[in-house]
């Protein structure tokens, strides 16, 4: 006689399984948080370049402002005396406050009345949605030691020039990409006449 054997299968509790789906419950969580990270790089990334570029195209306005003064103003007392703000030209205490510069209502206001009139930038920078604008404010006539104290035309190096120095004060709003970056920078300036 032949004798048979039975064989049993050991019972399977499922515990393998167990195992790899929470090893591929953790592995979906690590890459979940992995896109969330990337994206939020990404977005300030891009953030970080907005601004850039305002910050860029602010400072091209301050050097078009600068070469304004240089070109255009030859006697600043009687040019700024009545400055009429229909060309970004102010006097004395009547340019934007800080205040004023940091609202963009302001700039945007292109009506002429007081202390809402700017020039805008007119160089070419297609990396920008708006060309920036900017006012230019007489401050008066500086001492040379007070210029050199400040820095203002040079500082050390223009020492025993002839004239005095007029000091102006221009005042920036720069864009990026979009309207949401922006960029006001006050700078000064000054010209020896």
């Amino acid at each position: 006689m032949n004798n048979l054997q039975s064989f049993t299968m050991p019972k399977s509790h499922g515990a393998v399984l167990v195992m790899s789906l929470m090893m591929l419950f953790v592995l979906t969580l690590i890459g979940v948080s992995s896109i969330n990270t990337t994206s939020l790089e990404e977005k300030m990334t891009g953030n970080t370049r907005n601004r850039q570029l305002a910050f860029q195209a602010a400072e091209t306005a301050v050097r078009e402002a600068e070469k304004k003064i240089t070109d255009e103003v030859n006697n600043p007392v009687s040019q700024f005396a009545s400055a009429n703000t229909t060309d970004g030209f102010y006097a004395l205490s009547e340019g934007p406050s800080s205040t004023e510069a940091l609202d963009k209502g302001w700039w945007l206001t292109t009506s002429g009345a007081v202390n809402n009139d700017h020039i805008t930038y007119t160089g070419e920078r297609q990396d920008v949605l708006s060309p920036a604008r900017y006012t230019i404010e007489y401050l008066g006539e500086t001492s040379q030691t007070e210029a050199t104290e400040i820095n203002i035309y040079g500082g050390e190096e223009k020492k025993g020039g002839e004239g005095s120095i007029h000091t102006f004060r221009i005042t920036v709003r720069g864009t990026g990409l979009n309207d949401n970056a922006v960029v006001v920078i006050q700078s000064h300036f000054g010209k020896r006449i």
